[in-house]
């Protein structure tokens, strides 16, 4: 745009579009400005268009490999999570827990939610937990205590280290014997 002070617009070429003013100036563009401007939104429609056919394209001959890439994304993915429970398991505060096949029972001592022991680091503020269920005698908990008083965190821990457990990733105890589970359900 080129602003003009309205005193000296007589003095604007005739061949120059006034785009808007104000009491005291008013802006014009140039015809060299509409051109290039129209060419510019020519060429901004033709890079939409030609993008989305390469696009197209790519889908295309991509689809042809699909499940050879599908395939080695999973295999990828795979390794990817043997390699994180590797990781977990070379941790100096883990354990590796018992999986029992014929027992129904959930015994934790001293576990910490993981989640919540990586983001506290070494703070230690978070309070290890002890867990004590079994199909022959405790079976049930009733989780009482004031708002933000780790209700959640201690439900959600016991169910983390029940499904690291399952999956054979070391957890996050001092020890650790848990039977086959086969669903989760907290309120």
């Amino acid at each position: 745009l080129v602003e003009v002070k309205n005193c000296h617009k007589s003095s604007v070429p005739s061949d120059w579009v006034m785009v808007s003013s104000t009491k005291a100036v008013s802006r014009f563009h140039s015809p060299f400005i509409i051109e290039n401007y129209r060419h510019l939104n020519q060429l901004r429609e033709q890079l939409v268009l030609d993008c989305s056919a390469e696009w197209l394209s790519f889908l295309d001959h991509f689809s042809e490999h699909y499940h050879p890439v599908s395939k080695a994304i999973g295999h990828l993915a795979t390794i990817d999570c043997l390699f994180s429970l590797a990781q977990v398991a070379k941790q100096g505060d883990y354990c590796r827990p018992t999986v029992q096949d014929n027992s129904q029972q959930i015994i934790i001592k001293n576990g910490r939610h993981p989640v919540i022991d990586v983001l506290l680091g070494e703070q230690d503020q978070y309070v290890p937990n002890t867990t004590n269920l079994s199909g022959n005698g405790e079976r049930v908990m009733i989780i009482t205590g004031p708002n933000m008083g780790g209700k959640s965190s201690y439900i959600k821990q016991v169910a983390l280290i029940t499904v690291m457990a399952q999956i054979g990733s070391y957890v996050p105890a001092e020890e650790s014997t848990i039977g086959i589970v086969d669903g989760i359900f907290t309120r």
